[in-house]
């Protein structure tokens, strides 16, 4: 068949060698003077994962400590949380593709997530009570859902060369790491330095609110 017959001629394809040295020759940031949408994009990403993670790794903490509940309470307390940011999560994710399809833009569902992460967790720090913790897990929620959706394919569109979108989205991925990583040490300083968990709400929506602007400022994507 003819799919058998493009299998056999892409074997007989002479494949390049790639030592140690050209990969680490090949692996370069894009220059920010002709990628400034790509970095703004990284940007972006960075502030949402420390924004999400400095909030997030700390919710049974702050359930006990913030909101002054026993540790049973708290166990319940999470549990329901984690089923509300898991129906709102699922919603978002099947809703916002369609939509951002629909509306032939990637910035704005992008935008609005951000926005939404950053009201939700505004909730807790205006209301620390249980009332306040779950309505943190379902706006925050569904704003991550819709941010997870959506933000791969905003990335793709402001990578600066598509022939190595590999390579780009990788440099991306670093801005996940970086994310997970710096957003828990600055919960775990605010609450060493501070005695209260009070100021890492605030950082938070500050991040969120500048991964906003970073996606806002993207010019040649709509």
């Amino acid at each position: 068949s003819r799919g058998l017959g493009d299998v056999y001629k892409r074997q007989d394809m002479e494949r390049t060698k790639m030592t140690l040295k050209d990969l680490a020759v090949s692996f370069h940031f894009p220059k920010f003077s002709t990628s400034r949408d790509f970095y703004k994009a990284f940007g972006c990403r960075v502030c949402m994962l420390l924004s999400y993670q400095m909030i997030s790794v700390y919710q049974l903490y702050i359930v006990e400590d913030y909101v002054h509940q026993t540790k049973t309470e708290a166990a319940g307390t999470i549990a329901t949380m984690s089923i509300i940011t898991m129906v709102v999560s699922l919603t978002a994710s099947l809703i916002s593709g369609p939509i951002s399809d629909k509306m032939h833009t990637h910035k704005v569902p992008v935008i609005i997530a951000s926005l939404l992460f950053a009201i939700g967790t505004a909730m807790p720090w205006i209301m620390p009570s249980v009332t306040g913790m779950y309505l943190y897990a379902g706006i925050a929620g569904f704003g991550y859902g819709v941010y997870s959706a959506i933000d791969q394919a905003l990335n793709v569109d402001v990578l600066p060369n598509k022939e190595e979108a590999g390579k780009g989205l990788g440099i991306l991925n670093l801005a996940t790491t970086l994310g997970q990583a710096v957003g828990p040490t600055i919960t775990s300083v605010v609450k060493t330095t501070t005695g209260t968990y009070t100021p890492a709400f605030a950082i938070s929506i500050v991040m969120a609110v500048c991964a906003a602007v970073f996606v806002l400022r993207i010019q040649k994507v709509k």
